[in-house]
């Protein structure tokens, strides 16, 4: 099968899980068999090149500023932006290069989250069926997270993704990484016109380099009770709760590791943590990272799609505490009830933390516990999945014109 994706991003340019999600994926499918390409945004010029055996069309962004500018750039700037933006058309037009030279027999895009649905026009416009995966909530809010401030979505998201939505029926087929995320699109009216068994979850790859098979995790005899969070440092992915719940454990050998950058400025945060056993250390590689802590925690607020953080945690046989939010309880266990907490109540996460403490380092779960997860995001069990629901997609299609 001939397979074309479609994401924002594409490694080595990478803003979040999307893009590496996409490349595992992209790149499993080839190791199946399958013939693979990825398109994605660039900051130059129109290029192709050759990456883990998937080939990578790189489009012009055909915006303002380059996505990764940002922050440097003034509120109405980027909300003009963010409007042109759903009428890209010269980002269609790339598009339709692509889908001219590469001939796909399916259409799978991902995070669109800086790239115009007119893509979908492209590819309808040339009968390719199309797939899409609801990695986040581009297609109802501007900030494709809908949270704002704890506030919900407005004027101004209907403003920045009317034309977005308009075009969601040329869709063939959707995907979510999460339940809660398709539940949330499926609620606002998105993809009512496909049959239940188009509509699927699929949850992310995801693997930690250097902890495959035979990997043996270094003992922590001796070392402090730590607790790590790796990601954006920000209101809504609830370090300020994790902060909140730290000064509330009773005093003893713990500390919290916050590492990852600061959406804006990391200061404020810093300052709340004082007086604790916390530390920024900044970026840090996941098996660094994970190697040096005991329990991972998900304090996310907003409903995150599904955090490859705990994925990339039960890979490396740490345990992770988590909010009942999104997609987490997706993957710590709804009825889980000693590793899942209320988002944002740093009360209900301080009683998690503590018992945690209480129970042990020998005591914790180990990787055997998460081992119906880690199969379910193994990269090849995750592209046979897409595999066969491409397959559907196709025979509806077949069905339809018969």
């Amino acid at each position: 099968m001939r397979i074309l994706h479609l994401s924002m991003l594409y490694p080595p340019h990478v803003l979040g899980g999307a893009e590496r999600s996409v490349a595992m994926l992209a790149e499993a499918q080839t190791a199946l068999g399958h013939q693979v390409a990825a398109a994605c945004t660039t900051p130059g010029e129109f290029a192709r090149e050759e990456r883990n055996g998937v080939s990578v069309f790189r489009m012009p962004h055909e915006t303002s500023f380059w996505a990764e500018e940002w922050p440097q750039h003034g509120k109405l700037e980027r909300g003009w932006r963010k409007f042109r933006q759903q009428f890209n058309y010269r980002l269609r037009a790339h598009f339709g290069r692509i889908l001219d030279e590469f001939a796909p027999d399916i259409v799978h895009t991902h995070s669109l989250v800086d790239v115009s649905t007119t893509v979908w026009e492209a590819a309808a416009a040339r009968d390719r069926p199309i797939v899409h995966t609801l990695r986040d909530y581009d297609l109802l809010c501007a900030d494709a997270s809908m949270w704002h401030d704890g506030e919900p979505c407005g004027v101004k998201c209907k403003v920045m993704t009317f034309a977005k939505i308009g075009r969601h029926r040329l869709t063939h087929g959707v995907a979510a990484v999460g339940r809660e995320t398709l539940d949330i699109h499926l609620r606002a009216g998105l993809f009512d016109h496909l049959p239940e068994h188009l509509r699927k979850v699929i949850w992310n790859p995801a693997v930690v380099e250097g902890a495959g098979e035979g990997y043996v995790r270094p003992s922590r005899a001796g070392k402090p009770f730590t607790f790590g969070y790796l990601g954006r440092i920000n209101d809504e992915k609830g370090v300020g709760t994790l902060i909140d719940a730290a000064r509330r454990l009773a005093p003893g050998s713990w500390r919290v590791v916050i590492a990852g950058k600061a959406n804006n400025a990391i200061q404020p945060f810093v300052e709340r943590a004082a007086g604790l056993p916390i530390t920024f250390p900044g970026f840090m590689e996941p098996r660094t990272f994970f190697e040096d802590i005991d329990v991972m925690v998900a304090p996310s607020i907003w409903a995150e799609p599904l955090p490859r953080t705990i994925l990339e945690s039960y890979a490396m046989g740490v345990p992770a505490i988590g909010a009942r939010s999104g997609g987490i309880p997706d993957l710590v266990g709804h009825a889980n009830a000693d590793w899942l907490f209320t988002p944002g109540v740093a009360e209900d996460l301080a009683s998690r933390m503590q018992s945690a403490i209480n129970i042990g380092r020998q005591s914790l779960p180990g990787k055997t516990a998460f081992g119906h997860v880690l199969k379910e995001t193994l990269p090849e069990i995750v592209a046979q999945r897409y595999l066969a629901f491409y397959e559907d997609v196709l025979a509806a299609r077949l069905a339809r014109a018969a």
